[in-house]
């Protein structure tokens, strides 16, 4: 196993296994033999060793890794090694701590978990059941980031989670300024799921309704370019969000009647349902396929038969016959409305007349009159699937199946990469096709291998993980493998080439997979799958982020473009020996200068200050092709992201980084291309725009001084009131051309001299900060929570108010963020692992050094 320096250190700090008092006791290739010898055991007793040595052959010449779960755990007790995992999120009590607790239990395994918050019901909506009001998505969303800071993934690593709100829904707007507020939510990455009616919606400037998820009902209106635009803003300004196409992202989805996210109608436990044995309970038939009776007339289910999809708040419909049942809200049943139609639980009206069967005779359709339909707190709830009716017969009422599977919620997927740099061919300058063909045969087959000996965190997720078997085979290298091809990033050729190679991937990958069935069978939802032949697995192929294992591997991360050249980075510290600076460049890059002859320390230094080529004397061919994330303009980011897109089952990790004179009209555009050329999502990087710079290429900004910037003639602002123990304070924030914060006035209503005096020696403190380039972030940290002699609760800001300063911090949070946020503030710009410079790239911060990652 060639490794690097860091690679050694990464896998000592991170993978190797330690005994008690924290000593490594395990090699590189004790490791890789730990892991190959796990995986292989899925394969039959006489293919074991075989397999073994393939799989550690592949790691070892570093032609393939799989996700750190899998390097950190196999062979080990209770070995989780899927790396990503879907949690639905019920609008119970019961529904968001049991997800909770399952989450908890996923980030401690070493996994990551993805969650749409947009069942739940807007801020502000009643809840019946306690009298009270609910919190809203975001404030849940709070409640599992802090979760998962104090989780560490099976000890080596916190986790990461994808939270996701839909376009439609009443918080929107709360969420898409979640995270303007800089280190809220840090352990999120935060998208808005798009429809395509939205988008079209934007692109006519037409309104867009928001409807909330309890009812169905559209609840409020907005102009669908407003909201995008404001989306756009916060993008430019903070990263976040990124955006979801559901829509796109539904179209590839290979199971037949699955929908992404979808809310499946339910019946409880206690329901009576016809069979051909007779009525029997829900709870008696789950699991097991059953021929039930509609209309007198005999339907099977699928294999599964009855099928817990979780716990929900449930409604009692009773009639003036004597006849009820318990459903879900969007459960549909058969009524009278002068014509026979189906009608959701929740828009059902007192009076109204459903059918139900008389079972003493021939089923005879009668009518049974709702008296009453009240809520029935929340219990674990039932579907089932009738091929060729889409009903059944529950406690005699004729009700609708969901008609799909419930496949995505408790899914999980184990990834693994493949190291393009391995397949130059130097002496065709051209990539190695069969070698890279027995590579992804390896791969797949290891993958595929995964789902068998893996120790799942929770029932639900095995028995969703192997009824689709996905698996995610992705690649890194991409931009090296570039370099050495002399072919610039930002040319139809390199699109032309990404093309053809993910192509040539995917295509083996769904051959190989093809082979698995043949000879250990077809993943069971086959039968349902838009497959024509039997396959092993649902999905094969995705880009997920590689940061850790790129950097083991000593090349660039999934496809992203280096985001420099060569850059300086502290070594991890050894007792007491202090740190050490590294200098990294580019192997790539060193030995094409090497073999020029152009190689000097006075270059590489020259290099180091400016991040790229850009602008050095050096041949020109050598500008066009060592290329960085910042020398490429997002069209072509977003071009790249697309044409591997086309060849990809699930989707592409990829961060479109813009420089930072970037526009808001820049970040549109970007956004309006990626749904236009078919991608499945986006996020952007827009350089600088945190408040503290997240990796600064070039000089050093060490000893440099603050400039104050000089006021313009006029400026536009606006004033929030806030409640304090000396009176009301006016506080106006006036921001810039480009709405960046510049100025602070502070005045107290009624209050003596010398207060009125300190309140505005703050404003103009803070203002003259601000003028220098402080951020507001660091004016609000430093205020905030200063206590004084008498506390009184602001009700508009929802917050308890303690001093003057910190009415003026909270007022300003009001201000920029449209809430007062009362979590802990916890920044950083570098790892707090070893004090290296971090990146955005693959839609997430990571460290360049040890691999360190918010995304878990």
């Amino acid at each position: 196993m060639k490794l690097t320096e860091n690679s050694m250190r990464v896998l000592e700090r991170r993978y190797l296994r330690k005994d008690d008092l924290g000593r490594t006791i395990e090699t590189p290739e004790d490791m890789l033999w730990r892991v190959a010898c796990c995986v292989a055991a899925a394969e039959k007793p006489e293919d074991r060793e075989l397999w073994a040595d393939a799989f550690y052959s592949a790691m070892n010449n570093l032609d393939f890794l799989p996700n750190s779960p899998t390097l950190m755990n196999a062979g080990k007790e209770n070995g989780q090694l899927a790396a990503c995992f879907v949690l639905p999120i019920e609008d119970s009590m019961d529904g968001i701590f049991t997800t909770l607790k399952n989450t908890a239990l996923i980030h401690k395994s070493g996994g990551g978990t993805g969650f749409n918050f947009s069942h739940l019901r807007p801020q502000g909506d009643a809840v019946k059941s306690t009298n009270g009001v609910a919190s809203g998505p975001v404030s849940f969303m709070e409640l599992f980031d802090h979760t998962t800071e104090i989780v560490m993934q099976g000890g080596m690593r916190r986790g990461a989670n994808m939270g996701i709100l839909n376009c439609d829904h009443p918080d929107i707007v709360k969420f898409i300024k979640a995270k303007v507020e800089e280190n809220r939510l840090t352990n999120f990455n935060i998208s808005v799921g798009i429809k395509d009616a939205f988008m079209e919606a934007v692109k006519e400037d037409k309104d867009w309704g928001l409807v909330n998820p309890k009812s169905g009902k559209v609840v409020d209106t907005i102009k669908a370019r407003d909201l995008f635009n404001m989306l756009v803003e916060y993008a430019w300004r903070t990263g976040d969000p990124g955006l979801l196409f559901l829509d796109t992202i539904q179209k590839s989805n290979p199971i037949k009647g699955s929908v992404i996210e979808a809310s499946n109608p339910c019946v409880t436990a206690d329901t009576f349902v016809m069979t051909n044995e007779g009525p029997r309970l829900v709870k008696d038939l789950v699991g097991r396929k059953v021929t039930l009776l509609v209309n007198g007339k005999p339907y099977e289910t699928t294999d599964a038969g009855f099928f817990k999809t979780g716990i929900k708040p449930v409604f009692l419909i009773t009639t003036k016959e004597g006849y009820s049942l318990k459903a879900t809200a969007d459960h549909l049943i058969l009524c009278d409305r002068k014509q026979i139609v189906w009608v959701k639980v929740f828009d059902l009206k007192l009076g109204d007349k459903i059918l139900r069967h008389d079972h003493s005779g021939d089923y005879e359709c009668k009518m049974a009159t709702i008296i009453s339909i009240t809520e029935a707190g929340t219990e674990e709830v039932y579907d089932v699937q009738v091929p060729g009716v889409n009903a059944f017969d529950a406690n005699g009422f004729i009700v609708h199946n969901c008609g799909e599977e419930p496949l995505l919620s408790y899914e999980s997927c184990n990834l693994g990469s493949i190291n393009l740099l391995n397949f130059y061919d130097h002496k065709k300058n051209d990539i190695d096709y069969v070698n890279l063909r027995d590579t992804i045969e390896v791969a797949v087959t290891f993958l595929d291998d995964v789902i068998d000996v893996n120790c799942f965190p929770i029932p639900e997720i095995e028995q969703a993980t192997k009824a689709t078997r996905k698996i995610g085979l992705g690649i890194m290298g991409w931009a090296d493998l570039l370099y050495k091809l002399k072919i610039p990033y930002d040319s139809e050729e390199a699109i032309n080439l990404a093309d053809k190679l993910m192509g040539f991937i995917n295509k083996e990958a769904h051959f190989c997979s093809i082979a698995l069935a043949r000879g250990k069978g077809a993943f069971p939802l086959w039968d349902k799958s838009i497959f024509k032949d039997e396959m092993r697995n649902a999905t094969l192929t995705t880009i997920a982020p590689t940061g850790t294992i790129s950097l083991i591997a000593g090349v660039s991360s999934g496809i992203e473009p280096n985001f420099a050249l060569a850059y300086k980075r502290r070594a991890f510290i050894k007792e007491a020996k202090g740190e050490e600076i590294l200098t990294y460049i580019n192997p790539v890059l060193l030995d094409e200068l090497k073999n020029r002859n152009l190689y000097s320390e006075d270059l590489i230094a020259e290099i180091m200050e400016k991040g790229s080529l850009k602008d050095i004397a050096v041949p020109d061919d050598l500008k066009q092709v060592f290329v960085t994330a910042h020398d490429i303009s997002p069209e072509w980011h977003i071009k790249m992201q697309a044409a591997f897109q086309k060849h990809i089952d699930a989707a592409v990790s990829k961060t479109i980084n813009f420089p930072n004179n970037a526009t808001v009209d820049d970040v549109y555009n970007a956004f309006m291309l990626a749904y236009d050329l078919g991608c499945k999502g986006i996020t952007v990087f827009r350089d600088g725009c945190k408040s503290e710079q997240v990796l600064s290429i070039g000089k050093t900004k060490e000893g440099s001084k603050l400039e104050k910037r000089d006021r313009p003639t006029v400026l536009h602002g606006r004033t929030a009131k806030i409640t304090t123990s000396y009176g009301n304070l006016y506080l106006t924030l006036n921001v810039d051309e480009v709405e960046k914060p510049f100025e602070i006035f502070a005045t107290l209503g009624k209050s003596g001299k010398d207060t009125q005096a300190h309140t505005e020696a703050i404003g103009r403190l803070a203002s003259l900060a601000l003028r220098s380039g402080i951020s507001i972030n660091d004016i609000i940290k430093q205020l905030k929570g200063i206590g004084g002699s008498t506390q009184v609760l602001d009700e508009n800001l929802f917050a308890m108010i303690f001093s003057v300063p910190d009415a003026i911090a909270k007022g300003l949070e009001m201000l920029v963020n449209g809430e007062v946020n009362n979590n802990e503030l916890i920044r950083g710009d570098v790892c707090p692992t070893c004090g290296a410079p971090l990146v955005c790239e693959e839609g997430c911060i990571r460290c360049v050094s040890c691999g360190f990652s918010k995304c878990g």
